[in-house]
């Protein structure tokens, strides 16, 4: 009886291990020539409002380096301009992105109207004339449970 059930035992986590390593082995962000998709902020512009909520509409570039299509089931993005998170948004409605190739995404976004009146404080009472913004990028992928993050950080020269 012992027996049987030790057999059994190991015949079990050895499936289990197969499958893991399996699942794991098909898995494109293991994949030792695996790099990570580019998010990058090409335009914002700003739609109706609704009370003290700003909407906007901003594209996206996705960029896909890699020889397997990037498959996107979600994506949540936020932007800070000088640390501010300013605008904030999600989506759900990405198409799959070819091998080595590039999109640009059109999704929609809120502000946060006090962030909005703490930047702009911090504009007027700052002598330099430079914003420094970063693009924070989520991409749910597929099955896999984790999502890729995603940074574009830079400055922006104001005009004087």
């Amino acid at each position: 009886m012992k027996s049987l059930a030790g057999s059994f035992r190991r015949t079990f986590y050895s499936s289990v291990a197969v499958l893991l390593a399996v699942l794991l082995s098909s898995c494109a962000l293991l994949d030792p020539a695996y790099e990570k998709p580019a998010v990058h902020l090409v335009k914002i512009a700003p739609l109706s409002s609704r009370g003290l909520e700003q909407r906007f509409r901003v594209d996206l570039k996705i960029i896909n380096p890699n020889r397997s299509g990037l498959s996107v089931s979600g994506m949540s993005y936020t932007l800070k301009l000088n640390g501010e998170k300013v605008v904030k948004g999600v989506t759900g409605q990405i198409s799959e992105i070819p091998p080595y190739s590039e999109t640009i995404v059109q999704v929609e976004a809120s502000t946060n109207i006090l962030a909005g009146l703490r930047l702009i404080s911090s504009l007027l009472n700052k002598p330099g004339r430079e914003l420094h913004y970063e693009l924070e990028t989520k991409l749910r992928s597929g099955w896999w449970p984790l999502p890729i993050n995603i940074i574009e950080s830079g400055d922006i020269a104001l005009p004087q």
